[in-house]
């Protein structure tokens, strides 16, 4: 399968589909942010990564490249409940326009999409729908979490597959037991696996090995999802004694900030989404990790607070005592499921890496999505791959 990944970004989707164990082939990946480009020439030294505005593509250099994919994670700011929500009247959101132009236009076999949740409620979204109902796509949508994948992290997403529909009779033979069959072809957002998608081959998730089938609606926080999850430990470092000073909570951070604080432990199952904010901006940015020996949860923290809330200083020896700190940008790239040889260029400054990482994917979730979508289709197309002569944009 040839694939052209836009919004490239550092490349998660690119690790997904080497996780994902089908045939691939990425032709192309295309970002507007150089050091996220520079981060992804150094993970894919093979692969042709461009600095580019996406609105100066043009129908005919993607036509020249024979694509069979498009893959995207376009700007999500325009969406979040952090940013502005001006949607289509961001500028960031005019590049997603042109990409549907494009797609109207080549109609590539195959299409994978990831953003935001609250992307589903928008403009732009409502555009994509357009596009793909006109040009005869079929499509399915899901809002999911690593949670659901034993990964403990709270990182709710909107994913969409979509490939272009054969004849009906082809459609049938092609597509009967996974995601697209016919039976299971919806215009709702499944909130939840498959519960009958195959397995990834190698992967021991509880999706995989149907532990949580029985959960057909997720709660509010995904909570019962949670005794399937990972302890936080498995992907962090526990030893403090290396960390920088600079990871830490400072007395200022502490004194204004303690009572909004995500505050977790190593033995807890859960932590908060992580976004390029997190370490700037205090709330809903991410969790900090209790590094001290107390071992208190959030109900024991909150109990003790309330006691103290009206007396500052006992309130700061209360957070003293605690020993938070931030993560670490190796350890949200652990929890993003980033595979362990991956890595950063010195010269990306640690703020740089946590802001990189806060844009991108979950490696896990994305995975499991193209291996459930394309894992019938990825070998045929494989065996029409154009001579070793490529073409880039």
């Amino acid at each position: 399968m040839r694939v052209l990944e836009l919004y490239s970004g550092i490349g998660g989707i690119h690790c997904a589909f080497e996780k994902s164990t089908l045939d691939y082939k990425i032709v192309t990946a295309i970002d507007i942010n150089d050091t996220a480009t520079l981060v992804y020439r150094r993970n894919f030294p093979g692969t042709p990564a461009l600095n580019r505005v996406l609105e100066s593509l043009s129908m005919q250099e993607l036509v020249s490249l024979k694509i069979d994919l498009w893959s995207m994670s376009p700007p999500c700011q325009p969406f979040t409940r952090l940013g502005n929500r001006k949607c289509e009247a961001d500028k960031r959101t005019a590049s997603f326009i042109h990409v549907l132009t494009l797609i109207a236009s080549v109609q590539p076999s195959f299409l994978l999409l990831e953003n935001v949740k609250g992307f589903e409620e928008t403009e732009p979204w409502r555009q994509l729908l357009d596009v793909l109902n006109k040009c005869g796509y079929i499509y399915q949508q899901f809002l999911l979490t690593p949670l659901q994948f034993g990964i403990p992290n709270c990182r709710l997403r909107f994913y969409m597959v979509a490939r272009k529909k054969s004849s009906p009779s082809e459609l049938a033979s092609q597509t009967r037991g996974h995601i697209f069959s016919r039976a299971k072809l919806t215009d709702g957002i499944h909130l939840v696996p498959p519960t009958d998608a195959p397995a990834l081959p190698g992967c021991h998730c509880p999706t995989c090995l149907g532990m949580t089938r029985h959960i057909t609606e997720p709660d509010e926080n995904f909570s019962n999802y949670l005794p399937y999850c990972q302890p936080i430990a498995n992907f962090i470092d526990v030893t403090a004694s290396h960390l920088p000073k600079s990871i830490f909570l400072d007395n200022s951070c502490l004194e204004r900030y303690f009572p909004i604080l995500d505050i977790v432990r190593p033995c807890d199952r859960k932590t908060r989404c992580f976004t390029k904010g997190y370490s700037k901006r205090m709330e809903g940015t991410g969790s900090v990790l209790q590094s001290a020996s107390l071992d208190l949860n959030a109900q024991q923290i909150n109990s003790l607070w309330t006691s103290v809330k009206d007396d500052k200083e006992s309130v700061l020896t209360l957070a003293q005592s605690l020993g938070l700190r931030f993560f670490n940008s190796q350890e949200v790239a652990n929890l993003l499921c980033f595979p362990p040889g991956y890595s950063f260029p010195e010269l990306v400054t640690e703020k740089q890496r946590i802001r990189l990482l806060g844009n991108s994917v979950n490696v896990m979730v994305m995975a499991h999505l193209i291996y459930w979508a394309f894992g019938d289709v990825c070998c045929s197309t494989k065996e029409h791959d154009p001579d070793s002569t490529e073409t880039t944009v």
